[in-house]
């Protein structure tokens, strides 16, 4: 029986990524140990996908991309399951795993992200790569190690969005990581005496590449793109991948020595299941993250509609604002962050140099700008270190204030 004296409040998190590991830290530092806090994931690990270009262009060993959740809930002193949510039930407030728990929740956070959908491409599975995860970013770089040269296609496949939210609507889930596969493999290429035998050319299902951000960013990458020689393909969406090219859904084909294909993201159907997703299987939120419908029930990542793009950047400012929302309905002391959704990528393009996006042009905002060189780099190379050093904290955010603050004034003084 739950008394007051003896019970505990429980959050359940789903998901141990950016969202469910920053989102975990956050009651910490509200609640300490007031609540009862349990995070569930069906891996060991938490992966810091950002990374995984490294691992696929540069070799980076797939350990460097990964730590423990166990170490990470241990380090709060809350509790990790490994299994596989198999039901949800929001209105008897319980959770189904595959391993035979049954766990009720008082509050639910869940940011289990989406399934990449690589069966979705006909061939992927004997001629595509992908750099999407810890298992395909690997099987890329011994690819690539033993390339000899060829055409090169990558591109994303088109996203699908929901109604029940006001969201942006975009063809692609997030091309950033597109722009590093391009310009971290022609650095590669030239290194190997291989570029000028392997033209790149990126597919793009929208109209433009990079859809979400303004003429500021596209005039600056339109420009990076012309220096690399690298071709720009719209309106086209791969339907299919063979050994030596690419058929596209209008007909066309193109040779190709090298897929690299961001796959289709697809909402995990037991929330659709559930009755907790829209049309497309993603959470409808309201700006605090609260479940439109369930008020106990939180989500943040990829797995909510409200995060077009699908950045981490947006995972990370969500769960912070649905763990605070948590933490202030428990009793905690705390403000809550506004949503001030922006466009944030770092794309590294070799040894010491990286672009920065940062736009908040797709959100109504005036910010659209590019910072090239070594500083973004070293910002990117300087949080993955921090971010697996520390189990997942995230670095101070002063430096993003005052870089947020320096591309404000020059909005301003451009106007």
């Amino acid at each position: 029986m739950k008394t007051a004296r003896n019970y505990s409040p429980r959050v359940l998190i789903l998901g141990g990524g950016f969202a469910g590991i920053t989102a975990m830290q956050n009651l910490k530092s509200a609640l300490g140990d007031k609540i009862n806090v349990i995070i569930c994931d069906n891996r060991q690990t938490s992966l810091n996908k950002p990374r995984l270009p490294e691992v696929a262009m540069d070799g980076e060993p797939v350990k460097h991309v990964r730590f423990s959740l166990q170490a990470a809930a241990d380090s709060l002193g809350y509790t990790f399951m490994r299994a596989k949510v198999e039901k949800i039930d929001p209105t008897g407030k319980q959770i189904y795993f595959d391993n035979g728990k049954l766990l009720s929740y008082d509050y639910l956070l869940i940011a289990v992200g989406v399934n990449k959908n690589y069966s979705a491409i006909p061939g992927f599975e004997e001629y595509g790569y992908s750099v999407c995860d810890d298992v395909h970013a690997p099987r890329l770089w011994e690819r690539l190690k033993n390339f000899e040269g060829g055409p090169v296609v990558t591109g994303a496949m088109p996203y699908r969005s929901g109604t029940r939210i006001k969201a942006p609507k975009l063809m692609t889930p997030c091309e950033g990581p597109i722009g590093e596969i391009i310009f971290m493999l022609d650095y590669y290429l030239k290194n190997k005496g291989l570029r000028q035998k392997s033209p790149i050319t990126v597919f793009t299902p929208a109209d433009i590449f990079f859809e979400d951000v303004g003429a500021n960013v596209h005039k600056d990458a339109e420009a990076l793109l012309k220096q690399h020689d690298i071709h720009v393909m719209t309106n086209k969406i791969i339907s299919r991948i063979e050994k030596d090219h690419v058929v596209f859904k209008d007909g066309a084909t193109m040779e190709s020595a090298l897929t690299i294909i961001i796959p289709e993201y697809k909402a995990h159907s037991f929330i659709q299941d559930a009755g907790l997703g829209d049309e497309e299987g993603f959470i409808p939120t309201d700006k605090q993250m609260r479940h439109l419908d369930y008020p106990e029930i939180f989500a943040a990542g990829d797995a909510t509609a409200l995060s077009v793009p699908k950045l981490g950047h947006l995972a990370v400012m969500q769960a912070e604002i649905a763990a605070c929302m948590i933490a202030g309905e428990l009793g905690g002391d705390v403000e809550i962050p506004e949503y001030k959704p922006a466009i944030l990528c770092i794309m590294n393009r070799g040894p010491l140099e990286a672009t920065m996006i940062y736009s908040t042009y797709l959100f109504g905002g005036k910010i659209d700008k590019t910072l090239d060189g070594p500083i973004p780099f070293l910002m990117k190379w300087g949080f993955d270190f921090y971010y697996n050093y520390t189990l997942g904290h995230m670095p101070p955010k002063m430096g993003e204030k005052l870089l947020e603050k320096h591309f404000e004034k020059q909005a301003e003084d451009s106007i």
